[in-house]
This record gives C-alpha cells, sequence and structure tokens, in this order.
C-alpha cells in the first residue's frame, strides 16, 4: 500500500495522478499530490517508479523492479 508522499520533494507534475489505475491519487489545491484513497492503492508501485523526484514511498519490502518505460 502507498505509505506517504514527500511534500518537499513532489513538484507537483501530475505523473503520478496520471499512472495510478485505481485513481488512488490526487493533485491538490497546493499543487502537490496527496493519497485520496489509500485503500484503493494495490501496490503496483507505478507511481513510486515514475515519480521523477523520489517523492513517493508505496512499501517498506519491495523487490528490485525493473525500468519503467514511457508509453
Amino acid at each position: 500500500m502507498i505509505r506517504s508522499i514527500d511534500k518537499e520533494k513532489c513538484v507537483g507534475c501530475g505523473i503520478c495522478v496520471e499512472r495510478c489505475p485505481l485513481d488512488t491519487l490526487r493533485l491538490g489545491a497546493d499543487k502537490k499530490a496527496y493519497i485520496a484513497y489509500p485503500e484503493d492503492c494495490m501496490t503496483c508501485f507505478l507511481c513510486e517508479r515514475n515519480c521523477p523526484k523520489g517523492a513517493i514511498f508505496v512499501h517498506p519490502f519491495k523487490e528490485i523492479l525493473p525500468p519503467v518505460y514511457p508509453m
């Protein structure tokens, strides 16, 4: 499950919101990502893997994943 988003690192690019297949994340009025529906997270790591600033932390126990290629 998605654990946290570091507001200091988040630049509000919205990539995580676009990539989330279950619509778990949103951009707030401050143009920063936030976890709108944490219970919907399926732990796919797409938000974490696509964040250009490394602001998203999904789960403490993860495997080394292959690189993500742009769609």
